[in-house]
């Protein structure tokens, strides 16, 4: 009946991590993953629209290059009213490839050398006529000629993700975890019922006994009152609802009451929530969620008629006496 109730209970808990790895992995679906992490190559002594004239129509994909010595076009990339980025030019005689880098916040610097670029393309042709341009006067070329050996595609080094996008690529992968993490934590305990952390406790502190076998016996033939999934057997308080499984030996109860948390700002939409709640003389709490206020009535005055020590009900003496036991480590009051 034991690892039952424990196999169902975690099966239960197998639902929310199953749906959050789900919607994870849809998520990742839309997401360009492998082309992020492993961008391809380019070639910086080749024209990059030669490089990837197969690639043309296909969905944005990621590169990276190394193109070396880069010099300021006088051009900036606008994002709204702000500088989102420079552009610059790499021009060895054959051909001119530009580049988009991000902004550095102060003046741009004339020549720059940025190693390894990670970046997309973009095809407009409209700012490279602008580029071209202004370059035609800083280099004393004609606009046209500079236009002739310029290839189109414009390196993109500019992050183009919005915040939401870069938070989500961060958030994507600690999911994934924390879902792989609560599933593999559930199935465990669902192919295992007998290794819940309640059972290798009670078996620790009893020195190695049989406790599960005892435990069932005492639900079978012993048990005396039950109060939903609270239950109350000759020597334990068994609780077996659904993720807060315990089992408390009563010998080490000192103190038992049931106490009310209530919710709401207004007086009049109160709405109280009941528990169920001991101490042991090691000084331990443990508390059980119950439907109404009455429903362990029972079972804690059960309790005190075969353990007249233990203390009821929330009072300031027994408050005191159950500091004083605790303190001691003492067994009668």
């Amino acid at each position: 009946m034991i690892l039952k109730y424990i196999r169902f209970s975690y099966l239960h808990r197998l639902i929310l991590p199953s749906l959050l790895l789900l919607t994870v992995f849809w998520i990742s679906s839309f997401l360009p993953w492998k082309d992020y992490l492993f961008p391809r190559t380019l070639d910086a002594r080749i024209p990059i629209g030669e490089q990837t004239a197969a690639a043309s129509g296909e969905e944005k994909r990621f590169y990276q290059i190394s193109p070396g010595q880069l010099y300021y076009t006088g051009c900036d990339a606008m994002s709204g009213s702000r500088i989102s980025g420079h552009y610059y030019y790499a021009l060895d005689g054959r051909f001119c490839q530009l580049y988009l880098l991000p902004a550095s916040g102060r003046n741009p610097e004339p020549v720059v050398s940025p190693g390894v670029l990670r970046g997309t393309l973009d095809d407009e042709r409209e700012p490279v006529y602008e580029i071209a341009d202004a370059m035609s006067v800083s280099l004393d070329w004609s606009q046209r000629r500079i236009l002739e050996i310029t290839d189109s595609p414009v390196f993109n080094a500019v992050p183009a993700a919005s915040p939401l996008n870069r938070l989500l690529y961060l958030l994507v992968p600690f999911c994934i975890l924390a879902g792989a993490a609560g599933f593999l934590h559930c199935l465990f305990y669902v192919l295992f019922p007998a290794c819940h952390p309640a059972l290798r406790r009670l078996r620790r502190e009893s020195g190695g006994r049989n406790i599960l076998s005892e435990l069932e016996e005492e639900l079978s033939g012993r048990l005396l009152k039950q109060a939903y999934s609270l239950f109350l057997t000759e020597h334990y308080l068994i609780n077996l609802q659904e993720g807060h499984i315990l089992f408390q030996p009563l010998e080490d109860v000192c103190w038992i009451y049931i106490h009310t948390s209530f919710t709401g700002l207004p007086r009049r939409y109160y709405k109280g929530k009941f528990y169920f709640t001991w101490w042991t003389r090691s000084g331990k709490s443990q508390e059980v969620s119950l439907p109404g206020k009455d429903d362990g009535v029972d079972i804690m005055e059960a309790v005190q008629e075969r353990y007249p020590a233990v203390l009821i009900r929330f009072t300031r003496e027994n408050k005191n006496a159950a500091e004083k036991i605790m303190k001691k480590k003492i067994f009668h009051v």
